[in-house]
């Protein structure tokens, strides 16, 4: 049988006199230091001088202060070396941004060239079609954003050095010559094999023909239309074009390696400040930590082992905070041993189950209130103990109550509770619907095996902070009553 009785135990009574000690140790000091006084008042008598002891909050505060101004300076370098990261990664991004602007313009005027070279040197296709599915790939190119003069407008917006401007224009130069030329090699291409009237082609802003290129046949003007985009001139400022804007990208990626390589390298000093300061704290907390060891957890190790054991304790070691502790758990040792002992014996033990009685259980609930786990409420009543008392007397009365107790304290655990004559209550936490069960049905099987009438009742509730303890034990009354009448009117039909 689990046993459910409150054992006190010395070391659990600290917190409980902890006010009562500290009012009886002033006291006693006080006393102390009257008759110390009248000692030393006495000719011939030599004291003893008191030993100087640190508190732990001047030892403490310093330390706090400098942990503060690490934590401080830690911050501070998080943020700065986030803020520098974030200012590298923007100019690792923004170099590959103002590259591909680069590029764009290069791969715009090529395509442009491309389909400009595949619709002069093939005006018609094999069925005599006009070639104009060559020109709807120039026009759709032609009215985009990657054009010279759109990406060059971006690049004066952009955050570059002005060299790099510089060439962007002089590609840009470059560009819009080779795209006029392409358009001129249309327009006389254009005058020889019409291009069909139909969107977007009709949007191509073709220029019109001199007179001398009007008087021309068709096959001069075919063969200047090919001139225009396969001489030298043509073939120069496309080399042009691509190693400006290869220039232009050297400088950029240049530029953003050397910003890299600087941002990297304040980034690296940030984290080496980083490291020195944690480190510097990780020695401060050793320190302080030994520190706290020596003169705090140690001494109060040491209480820990001799106040089970009733010994005084050492009120030489450790802080004066812990002195101070020591020296009034002393005065107060032995009258609060046998104070609470007796005390707590007698307000929370029932003298014949040997369970909490009804102050503990009234205690505990309160402890509950901002509990969120889940939880079950039973209350038992003994039945037909009236009956034993007036044929079998009350000692036989007394036996089956007993009984019922070892039944509910065996299925249900510690927290298990008389109220007072035949009514008990038990308290189970943590518990799913399945482990209740479980108790209850080993419940059932035990009082069966001892032949006991126990009627029951219970309430469970999955997170206590959505209902509450008083809830819960009015259910589990009602549940109880229920049952409680069920039997006695079985019990009365036989």
């Amino acid at each position: 049988m689990t046993n459910s009785t409150t054992v006190f135990k010395p070391q659990g009574t600290i917190a409980h006199t902890l006010v009562q000690m500290m009012q009886d140790f002033a006291h006693t000091n006080r006393m102390k230091q009257q008759q110390l006084g009248e000692i030393e008042a006495e000719p011939g008598n030599k004291t003893q001088k008191p030993i100087h002891k640190v508190s732990a909050n001047k030892a403490i505060i310093p330390i706090i202060v400098i942990l503060a101004i690490l934590h401080v300076m830690i911050i501070y370098l998080i943020m700065a070396i986030n803020q520098t990261s974030s200012e590298l990664s923007t100019t690792q991004r923004l170099a590959g941004i103002y590259s591909g602007d680069a590029n764009s313009m290069m791969s715009n005027t090529m395509q442009l060239s491309e389909t400009t070279s595949s619709y002069i040197l093939m005006p018609r296709i094999d069925n005599g079609e006009v070639n104009y599915r060559s020109l709807f790939t120039f026009t759709t190119a032609f009215f985009s954003n990657n054009r010279g003069e759109q990406v060059l407008e971006r690049f004066k917006t952009y955050n570059v050095s002005d060299p790099v401007k510089g060439l962007m224009a002089e590609a840009n130069a470059s560009s819009e010559l080779m795209i006029d030329r392409q358009l001129h090699a249309i327009a006389l291409m254009n005058s020889v094999h019409p291009i069909p009237d139909i969107e977007p082609l009709n949007t191509l802003p073709i220029p019109a023909l001199t007179a001398e290129e009007l008087a021309m046949s068709p096959e001069q003007r075919e063969a200047l239309s090919r001139e225009l985009v396969l001489d030298e001139v043509y073939t120069e400022n496309r080399g042009l074009l691509s190693a400006k804007v290869g220039q232009a990208n050297g400088m950029i990626q240049g530029a953003a390696q050397a910003k890299t390589g600087e941002l990297s390298q304040y980034i690296g000093k940030l984290r080496t400040i980083m490291w020195i300061t944690t480190g510097s704290i990780v020695v401060i907390l050793i320190i302080t930590f030994v520190m706290l060891y020596r003169w705090i957890l140690n001494p109060l190790g040491k209480f820990t082992q001799q106040i089970p054991t009733g010994e005084p304790l050492d009120e030489k070691e450790g802080f004066k905070e812990v002195t101070v502790l020591a020296a009034a758990y002393n005065d107060v040792l032995k009258r609060r041993n046998a104070l609470d002992a007796i005390l707590r014996s007698a307000a929370e033990t029932d003298a014949l189950t040997n369970l909490q009685n009804r102050y503990s259980f009234e205690r505990y609930i309160l402890e509950l209130e901002d509990s969120k786990s889940s939880m079950a409420v039973l209350l038992f009543d003994v039945n037909y103990l009236k009956q034993t008392n007036d044929t079998l007397g009350h000692l036989a009365g007394d036996r089956l109550i007993c009984t019922a107790a070892n039944c509910i304290s065996d299925s249900f655990g510690e927290k298990c509770y008389r109220f007072g004559g035949d009514e008990f209550a038990a308290i189970v936490e943590d518990c799913t619907p399945q482990s209740l069960n479980q108790m209850i049905t080993n419940f059932l099987a035990d009082i069966k095996k001892n032949n006991v009438s126990i009627s029951y009742g219970y309430a469970y509730t999955p997170d206590l902070s959505k209902t509450s303890i008083k809830k819960l034990i009015d259910e589990a009354d009602r549940n109880m009553y229920t049952q409680k009448r069920e039997t006695h009117r079985e019990h009365d039909s036989k």
